[in-house]
């Protein structure tokens, strides 16, 4: 168990957006991503789920001696006053996580199920 303080609020309203999250490898060399010089908006990866992960995030999981991790959201009904602010009256109550100590990917269909 881990207090909510101990996942940052943008990290909070991210698993609100996107449930699922894999990070097969965090070792792995990140790629770049070059955007085309006629879009006027900055690319933006928030809804990638497998976009490289933030370096304190992969210097946490080096930590524990984990490579691959999956995130799965727990979204719940908002109740009394929580129900009446927050996207769609639902809030994340929590974070079914696990972790693996070599780099492991997860096919996109069994994700999708999650």
């Amino acid at each position: 168990h881990y207090p909510a303080t101990d996942i940052p609020q943008a990290s909070r309203f991210l698993f609100q957006q996107n449930r699922v999250r894999m990070i097969v490898d965090c070792h792995a060399t990140s790629v770049p991503v070059i955007q085309d010089d006629s879009l006027m908006q900055p690319l933006c990866l928030v809804g990638s789920t497998l976009r490289a992960p933030h370096g304190c995030h992969a210097q946490y999981m080096a930590n524990m001696g984990s490579i691959a991790s999956l995130a799965m959201a727990v979204i719940v009904n908002a109740t009394g006053e929580e129900g009446t602010r927050g996207r769609n009256s639902t809030r994340l109550w929590g974070l079914v996580v696990c972790h693996h100590t070599s780099a492991r990917s997860i096919p996109y269909p069994l994700r999708y199920a999650c």
